[in-house]
């Protein structure tokens, strides 16, 4: 399993009273370049909730206070698209009904890391297909001939002296929420209009396209990633 970039990096749960055991699970996912939070009770897990969003949870079942199962189910509730799997000691049939009725993982113990890496792929895969059934939905597009009349803006508006901050802060959030729409599990249209009006007003205002990671202008990488999406890009 190759390491994430940071936009396709997860935010991950792992709740086990075994101190070994929590650890060896965050051993383990740490270096493929996920954020792993660990807690020992569903009761710190449930403390933690408020503050993150979690895309994959792996949870002990027998767990002091709250038991993983009930835990799993207030995760589901609250969350139906994050996928959680109880890795517990051999569950019994009620264990085995329950997981199954919330759509809840098992792996047992003892297990290998490919399992757990099979479940961040499941997530991947769903999160995927989620966004794709999402766009192809949607009829709204950015209908403008844009990319015919982009290279004269900066003539037409021809405005002089512009603030650095003014043009920092464009080049930021253009970055950011570019960064946003190539990861599968957090691309969003909010992220999508930041992106398209920092990039139109930087060649309004005059200022040359800055480069992006991959060393093309950033309005090249918002198209690719456009094309990559099955939307229409703006820029070319």
């Amino acid at each position: 399993m190759g390491t994430p970039t940071d936009e396709d990096q997860l935010h991950i749960l792992v709740i086990d009273d075994d101190e070994d055991m929590r650890t060896l699970i965050v051993s383990i996912l740490l270096p493929e370049g996920h954020q792993v939070f660990a807690a020992s009770s569903a009761e710190e897990g449930l403390a933690l909730l408020p503050y993150d969003t979690f895309q994959v949870a792996f949870l002990d079942h027998h767990l002091p206070g709250m038991e993983g199962l009930v835990f799993g189910e207030y995760l589901r509730k609250n969350n139906p698209h994050m996928k959680i799997a109880l890795v517990t000691g051999a569950p019994d049939a009620q264990i085995s009904r329950g997981a199954e009725d919330l759509d809840i993982l098992l792996i047992p113990k003892p297990f290998k890391a490919k399992q757990l890496f099979a479940v961040i792929d499941d997530y991947r895969r769903e999160a995927d297909e989620r966004l794709q059934s999402s766009l192809q939905e949607e009829h709204v597009e950015f209908e403008l001939p844009l990319a015919d009349h982009f290279e004269a803006l900066p003539q037409i508006f021809d405005v002089p002296n512009l603030p650095s901050r003014v043009e920092e802060r464009l080049v930021k959030e253009a970055k950011r929420s570019l960064a946003h729409l190539r990861s599968v599990s957090r691309y969003n249209e909010r992220d999508r209009v930041v992106v398209y009006s920092a990039l139109l007003a930087l060649q309004v205002l005059g200022v040359k396209i800055p480069k992006g990671s991959s060393g093309a202008p950033l309005t090249e990488e918002y198209d690719e990633v456009m094309r990559s999406r099955g939307r229409k890009p703006a820029f070319s």
